[in-house]
């Protein structure tokens, strides 16, 4: 752990901090601090108008949770305003200040890194912003993750759990659910993939035109319907070889690839390895 960067975290001596509840510095073991997500810093503050912070920079993520009150931030030259059963997940290595907004603030604050912690946070802050809703399950994930903090003894592979728990219910939460056109455009791929399809056949079956659909695809699924129509291909020959005596040009008929060369370059491309090869992982004999 870095404890040059832990002790450059203000906490005693801030202005307006009326109250701390729970919490405290953590000292990970070495193993989760090469291989797990690990908590540097959590407390709950009760603060007044007084409090605030500015920082340049500190070598940590940070997610804080207004639990009531709210909060002004300012980082990367715009200005929120955070208010009760909001979050904001921050990249604490850029410059950021935040303060109370009013007489009154509750809030509780966890300093972290480790593992992926700069994958997930470019991917949710890149598409969704720094600030979300903190409900439903979400909010069950990170009282889970305050309890344990606030344990005698946290415990390291529980906290990197529900880190990791915790940034899969922001994605949950951020991601666009589909709209029926983009269903249905999936329900007529899964019906068609074993034929040659072309993506302005599914718009046009969904009435959008071609560019429109695979702008929408995209937003909606993260993948172009292009991408989504070869994987679902490539999940069907991986049934294929592993359960049906059939040969890989069988297959790669069956799932609507162009040719047995088509097929096991983009097989190989998303597997790393060919069709035979993982049919021999399974120890079945190709035919």
């Amino acid at each position: 752990m870095n404890h040059e960067a832990s002790e450059r975290i203000k906490i005693y001596n801030e202005k307006g901090i009326l109250e701390k509840k729970g919490g405290a510095f953590h000292t990970p073991m070495e193993f989760a601090v090469e291989n797990l997500f690990y908590v540097a810093w959590s407390s709950r503050y009760v603060c007044n108008n007084l409090y605030s912070v500015k920082r340049d920079y500190l070598d940590f993520y940070s997610v804080i949770w207004v639990l009531d009150g709210q909060m002004i931030l300012f980082y990367e030259g715009k200005e929120y305003i955070v208010k009760k059963d909001e979050a904001v997940l921050l990249d604490f290595r850029k410059p950021h200040e935040y303060r109370a907004d009013g007489n009154h603030l509750d809030k509780w604050e966890m300093v972290f890194k480790g593992n992926a912690s700069q994958a997930f946070y470019e991917r949710i802050a890149s598409r969704w912003g720094n600030k979300f809703k903190v409900v439903g399950r979400l909010k069950e994930t990170l009282k889970s993750l305050r309890e344990e903090l606030d344990s005698p003894i946290p415990k390291d592979d529980m906290i990197s759990m529900q880190i990791h728990s915790m940034f899969c219910r922001i994605v949950d939460q951020k991601s666009v659910k589909l709209s029926p056109p983009i269903e249905e455009a999936l329900a007529f791929m899964y019906a068609n993939f074993q034929r040659p399809l072309q993506i302005s056949e599914i718009a046009d079956h969904v009435a959008l035109s071609r560019h429109y659909f695979s702008r929408r695809f995209m937003k909606e699924t993260g993948r172009t319907p292009y991408e989504y129509l070869a994987d679902i291909r490539i999940n069907a020959a991986k049934e294929m070889l592993t359960e049906k005596a059939l040969s890989v040009a069988e297959i790669a008929e069956r799932c609507g690839f162009v040719n047995t060369s088509h097929f096991t370059r983009y097989f190989r491309s998303k597997t790393g390895q060919t069709p035979a090869a993982f049919r021999n992982f399974f120890n079945l004999k190709e035919t």
